[in-house]
């Protein structure tokens, strides 16, 4: 029983042989329910169809009245855009097949072994590399933007030579570089002399030991700030292996901790002469008031003074301490 289908609903066919094009019609009609056909016997017929209309698949002749070969395929290609394409030609070549699929066909069939199953399969298997390519785009569109839209700034680096592949918008914004002049930069050049080693080690070593550090970094217009710095591995076949590092700039930070360590500092003295140099003339003054009161008799009325003032001197001490240890 012959099951039909509808993943593949438009295919142009671009074919001079009309016999070739009748043959290649009925097995795609056998195989696909409602399917539109568009058919052009030259190039550019075929051209003005892609400018003009959208196809799920296109099946391509190798010669034609006005183009063939390789070229006929990069124009095809161009004209197409994500379509994908499958070559027909009526004689096997290896080494035009293999160029054509560098060239981004998706399939190279001979017309001679061609029948409806294995048309079938070839369209089907291009339609479901033609979706997946275009799944892996979305991933590297999303990530692009993930990527171009942090606020840290971020670069991509060559893990061997440390060499910057990318940097996103935060980055250029914040040190001044260009995308470009980035491009041409070892992520070394951002930091001073003195620290470049160090860094150079941290960051090629493992990656557990690549988490953050603080370094200082030299910003385009010569300023100096102070960045904490978080590296991962990214294994990336096409460039080897390479390194995400995000980068935060914690000068602000560090210039409030030190405003607040010179704050405790004061607290510190402050604390310091509470304890001492106030409550040591009070102490004397309690010891002069107990001498008073051990050494002469008083009468009530002086009696009761020196009472209070003890009592105030005592509450005085009490207040000193507490303020001593709030500080």
């Amino acid at each position: 029983m012959n099951i039909k289908t509808d993943k593949c609903n438009s295919v142009l066919v671009i074919e001079d042989n009309q016999s070739d094009f009748f043959l290649l019609e009925d097995f795609l009609i056998e195989k696909y329910h409602n399917i539109k056909i568009t058919h052009s016997d030259d190039f550019q017929g075929a051209a003005d169809f892609l400018t003009c209309n959208t196809f799920a698949l296109v099946l391509l002749d190798l010669h034609l009245p006005d183009l063939s070969g390789l070229e006929l395929i990069k124009k095809v290609l161009h004209h197409s855009s994500k379509t994908p394409v499958i070559i027909l030609t009526g004689y096997s070549d290896i080494n035009l097949a293999q160029k054509s699929l560098k060239l981004g066909v998706f399939d190279f069939l001979v017309k001679d072994e061609i029948n409806p199953t294995l048309l079938h399969k070839s369209i089907e298997f291009a339609l479901s590399r033609r979706s997946y390519i275009e799944q892996i785009e979305q991933e590297i569109h999303n990530y692009e933007r993930l990527f171009n839209f942090s606020p840290q700034p971020t670069w991509l680096l060559d893990l061997n030579s440390l060499r910057i592949i990318n940097a996103n918008f935060s980055a250029t914004s914040h040190y001044g570089y260009s995308l470009a002049k980035f491009k041409k930069m070892s992520f070394l050049d951002l930091h001073p002399k003195c620290e470049k080693e160090i860094v150079e080690k941290k960051m090629k070593a493992n990656v557990k030991d690549k988490r953050n550090y603080d370094y200082t970094h030299v910003l385009q217009d010569g300023e100096h700030i102070d960045v904490k710095i978080y590296c991962g591995e990214v294994k990336k076949i096409s460039q080897g292996d390479v390194i995400i590092v995000q980068t935060n700039d914690i000068t602000e930070t560090l210039k409030y901790i030190e405003t607040i360590e010179l704050q405790n500092e004061k607290l510190k003295s402050i604390a310091w002469t509470q304890s001492h140099e106030v409550r040591a003339p009070l102490a004397k003054i309690l010891g002069i008031i107990d001498l008073i009161n051990y050494q002469n008799e008083t009468d009530p009325e002086t009696q009761f003074l020196l009472e209070q003032l003890k009592a105030s001197s005592c509450d005085l001490d009490q207040m000193i301490k507490k303020i001593v240890n709030k500080i």
